[in-house]
This record gives C-alpha cells, structure tokens and sequence, in this order.
C-alpha cells in the first residue's frame, strides 16, 4: 500500500472524526489550490482583481465524507457556491449569514449548483468553509455542511480542527512526493547494471573506453529521443535476445516499447557497420 492511499485513509478518517464532532454535520470536505503554474484566474472563473487568488491555481477536493462527495466538487467545478467566496476572499465563511449580506433566496449559496441531488441539498441548513494554509501560501479549505444554522460553537469546533487537518494534507503530500523521488531513485540504481552492460557492448562494438560509450548511448538517447535508460535495456535484450534483470516490483520495471525496440536495432546496426544513422562519440 502506497503513501498516498494511506494518506488519503488517514485524511479522510480525520474528517469522519470531524463530522461526529460537530453536532448536526452532514458531510465535510478538504479541498486544495494548487500550484500558480497550474492556470490563471481567467480559466478557473476568478476576477483577476482578487490579490488573494490571483497567486494560486486551480482548486480540487482531495478528501470528502457523506454530503460533501457531491457538493465539494460541484462547486469547484461550476465555479460557484461558498467553497468559491472562501477561496477567493481567503476567509472563513459562515451560512446562512446573521448580518443579511447573503441574498435571502439563497441563503446558502448553493441554489446554483447543477447535478446535484436534491436528498444532498435538501437537508442542508448551514454552511461553514475554514481557509488555512497548507504548503507555503497555498490555501486549504475545510467545508463542513449542517442541517441546522451554524453557531459560535460549531465555529469554534471548526477552528480546532482546520489546522489539525492542514497539517496532516501537509505531511501526506510531502511523503507521497518523497516516495516518489525515493521510486524513481531505486529504479535508476536497480538499471545501473544493464547501462553498464550497454557500454559494454558498445566498447566491443566500435573499441573506446566507458566514458566514450557512455557519451555514445546518451547521444543516441538524445538523437532518437527516448529515455537512456530505456535504450540500454531494448539495446541488451536485441543483442542478448533474452529479457534483462529487472526489479522485483513491477510498477519499477522497464518495459521497451516498440519503438524503443526499432531504436535498439538501428543503433546496433550502426555501431556494427559503422554506418552513418548515429550520431558515435570519437574513441
């Protein structure tokens, strides 16, 4: 089992702990914006006058339990609703409004939404979305859905728990990325014995030193553009005409593709016959 499904059990057991601790909750969510590279505020739906978002790119619900599964990602994807005000304005929102600024017809702010059903909207009475912070000035969104209006009470719940659950999406991601590079490094140590197989042939092949081999497998990387590691394992196994020593997790090994393949024997060829199709670093 993977970080990232565990982060997401942990996650989602936190908001089902959350729910049970406020009296008359329906459903909560933990929604994120993402990274500015993402879109601009132009695509996502948001006036690119707001400072607070115009930093940030596109919101997504990472964790959800009972009516938030279907009101979350409503929202987000009709750019729409409370989760939205929140997002946008990077404050907490608190519905229905006790001052009167929300428009009466709709008190809530999700009369809007489209597709949801009306067992998830009808029960909802009230509405509280907490903005946090989860990695440097990247927003978390805590929505908490009600069927009564909500108090200072569920207020006050909803702080203690908002930064309990920013840092716990803050520790998974961090984790599932350094997993990652973690996979990606093993994978590379795991194949650094077929590269050196591949420089293997290719000294025998045209007669130069590793450095010289090395250099030409990368330059043959380069020129036919597919990943060194991958032409090392499709150039051993067309030459060997057998199947290399892979990883024992299948989600690491290297499988050559067709093409990868068709590479592997035109750069055999060339170094055979010192044809001219590749691109060999002087001896």
């Amino acid at each position: 089992m993977t970080i990232q499904i565990q982060g997401d059990g942990l996650l989602t057991s936190l908001l089902d702990f959350t729910v049970r601790s406020v009296p008359g909750c329906l459903g909560a969510g933990l929604s994120v914006a993402g990274a500015p590279a993402e879109v601009n505020c132009d695509q996502c739906g948001a006036a690119g006058t707001d400072e607070g978002h115009a930093t940030h790119g596109a919101p997504r619900t990472v964790a959800a339990v009972g009516v938030a599964k279907r009101l979350d990602p409503a929202q987000w994807d009709q750019a729409v609703g409370p989760l939205w005000d929140a997002f946008r304005g990077d404050a907490t929102i608190s519905r229905p409004a006790t001052d009167g600024s929300q428009d009466p017809d709709d008190a809530l702010g999700l009369s809007g939404l489209q597709g949801v059903p009306a067992d998830d909207l009808g029960p909802v009475q009230g509405v509280v979305v907490s903005a946090g912070e989860w990695g440097g000035d990247l927003p978390v969104l805590l929505s908490l859905y009600l069927d009564r209006t909500p108090d200072d009470k569920t207020l006050r719940t909803v702080d203690r728990w908002e930064p309990m659950v920013s840092q716990a999406l803050a520790v998974v991601e961090y984790c599932a990325g350094q997993e990652q590079v973690a996979a990606q490094m093993l994978e590379m140590t795991q194949y650094r014995r077929v590269i050196e197989q591949a420089k293997g042939l290719v000294m025998g092949a045209i007669g130069c030193d590793a450095p010289a081999a090395f250099s030409t497998i990368a330059r043959a990387s380069q020129h036919f553009n597919v990943r060194l590691r991958n032409l090392a394992v499709a150039l051993v196994e067309h030459v060997g005409d057998g199947t290399v020593e892979h990883p024992p997790d299948p989600d690491l090994r290297i499988r050559p593709t067709e093409n990868e393949k068709a590479v592997a024997q035109k750069v055999w060829a060339a170094l055979s016959t010192s044809t001219a199709i590749l691109p060999v670093a002087a001896p």
